[in-house]
């Protein structure tokens, strides 16, 4: 007979909060025969209420024990430990969506260049190796990315990667007071304004970025500062006009910082327009380069506003750091290199496709969802979010929770980032009818 596991005696014997903990506690139970092959664990729901963790937070713990194959979640008999004498069972179809990343935002390792050449040429070019003086901005790299900056910068900095600049930018102008952040956004970006006890007054947008009407309405609250998304890189419906930044620039006026997130980066189909054309004391533009090239470059470039960059260099360690010269060179040579800028073509030509076959197949699943041009994730409106989470976690699928991504309430929706999702129409289909599956599962739940 099947063993069923206590949700209270697992919580006490995992005693973790994080799903990185809670996954390794669960990895040593079945390591160490605590957990027995064909033992069922509790479900989700229930062992998030008895650890006191999100039910999204054991998704993603039972997700990372399943990728190693300790663990398999059946459609409707929950999720057993795996006897590793057996072979795995094949999830849905001939796709094991546990191993597709559609909660990150991880970009497709197979579409970044390749950083060898770039790495060493920056090696052979940086002829001030190992000189102890701080290079904000390597002049290399500040030829590089100024000719196509969307407005004159009057200072530059150059930090670890978007994320990084995009808080140290955040931290430089709040100045004590609420930030206006355009949702929806990075989920981790909120919990980090919340970390540094900085208020996030939401801001809503359209299919032509921010309005106007919810920014004034920020203004009205006192924010010292906007944070805007001109690529709509986690947009709902679109991207940020040249019409809309005229508007808000007039709406904003000069007493307002304005830190423009440009996360995309060269996988931007075109430079998206820049508030600094109007406000140039009062923009700073944040530039990510990870998506397109790859993480461990480590390298996002700041420019705009003297004062505001000055604040990010003096927060950054008290102005004792400074990023790699060579790392600095090698972002100026993939950003000169013309193979490169081909390889980026491809890149966005690849995921334009992965988009749009997303959108038609949960269209024609019956669901509603959207996404901006040349937007990083596709929503989908759900009746209820953490019913809906679970019914595709039973299924080894793993989105995320859209209420993450906005600091105000709103309807109930999930987000699927688009960037490693597979190309063939009829795979997409499977995950359309699947997510389908789940939301009528969770309509039954939510109304019986």
């Amino acid at each position: 007979m099947a063993e069923y596991v206590d949700a209270a005696w697992l919580a006490q014997r995992l005693h973790a909060t994080s799903s990185k903990d809670l996954g390794h506690g669960l990895t040593r139970l079945i390591d160490g025969g605590e957990l027995t092959p064909g033992s069922h664990l509790p479900t989700i729901r229930d062992f998030a209420r008895a650890a006191g963790v999100s039910p999204g937070t054991v998704m993603t713990a039972w997700s990372r024990v399943r990728d190693s194959g300790r663990l398999h979640t059946r459609r409707r008999g929950g999720t057993v430990v795996v006897d590793p004498n057996l072979p795995a069972p094949s999830p849905i179809g001939r796709v094991d969506w546990a191993r597709i990343e559609m909660a990150l935002v991880t970009p497709d390792p197979q579409l970044q260049p390749d950083l060898a050449p770039a790495l060493a040429a920056a090696v052979s070019e940086t002829h001030d190796l190992h000189n102890p003086a701080r290079a904000f901005l390597s002049e290399r790299l500040r030829r590089s990315v100024e000719p196509g900056w969307p407005f004159p910068a009057q200072a530059w900095n150059c930090v670890g990667g978007g994320s990084e600049a995009v808080v140290l930018a955040t931290a430089a102008a709040a100045s004590g007071g609420p930030v206006g952040v355009e949702e929806p956004v990075s989920p981790g970006y909120l919990d980090i304004l919340r970390r540094l006890g900085i208020e996030a007054v939401g801001v809503r947008a359209d299919e032509y970025g921010p309005t106007v009407l919810s920014v004034t309405a920020a203004l009205r609250r006192g924010v010292t500062a906007l944070v805007l998304q001109p690529s709509g890189a986690y947009a709902i419906s679109g991207g940020l006009t040249v019409e809309r930044a005229a508007a808000l620039a007039a709406a904003i006026g000069p007493d307002t910082w304005v830190i423009e997130d440009d996360s995309a980066g060269p996988l931007a189909s075109s430079e998206p327009p820049s508030l600094g054309a109007h406000l140039p004391d009062r923009v700073l533009r944040v530039r990510s380069y990870c998506k397109a090239y790859g993480i461990d470059l480590r390298t996002a470039v700041l420019g705009g506003s003297a004062e505001l960059v000055e604040r990010t260099v003096r927060l950054r360690s008290f102005g004792m750091a400074s990023n790699s010269r060579v790392l600095q060179n090698a972002l100026a040579h993939l950003i000169d290199d013309s193979n490169v800028t081909d390889a980026m073509t491809r890149a966005r030509g690849r995921y334009r496709v992965r988009r749009r076959a997303a959108l038609d197949a949960f269209t024609a699943a019956g669901l509603h969802a959207s996404a901006s041009a040349d937007g990083f994730v596709v929503w989908v409106r759900v009746p209820d979010e953490t019913s809906t989470l679970i019914n595709l976690a039973r299924q080894g699928i793993v989105a995320a929770a859209g209420a993450k991504s906005f600091v105000t309430k709103t309807e109930g929706m999930l987000r699927f980032s688009i960037l490693q999702l597979p190309e063939e129409r009829h795979r997409l289909s499977e995950l359309a009818e699947a997510l389908r599956a789940a939301v009528h599962s969770s309509e039954r739940e939510y109304f019986d």
